[in-house]
């Protein structure tokens, strides 16, 4: 009897197993989002140009912060 339930209990959790999916998960889209970006960022040399400048921005304010800390 204990196997016979053990069994039914395999098959119907194999069952929902093999059949449940319901949707993308947020790592999916993270990936995908990140590939998408690295294809635009790569296509388009003048977000390139944008984005360093913006990062070049960023890391000069965050050195203007830090030097005014010592």
């Amino acid at each position: 009897m204990m196997v016979e339930k053990l069994n039914s209990l395999k098959t119907w959790l194999s069952n929902k197993l093999k059949s449940d999916e319901s949707g993308v998960t947020i790592v999916e889209y993270a990936i995908m989002l990140v590939l998408v970006a690295v294809v635009v960022i790569i296509a388009n040399p003048a977000i390139q140009t944008a984005l360093s400048t913006l990062f070049s921005g960023i890391s000069s304010f965050l050195q203007a912060g830090a030097s005014g800390l010592s």
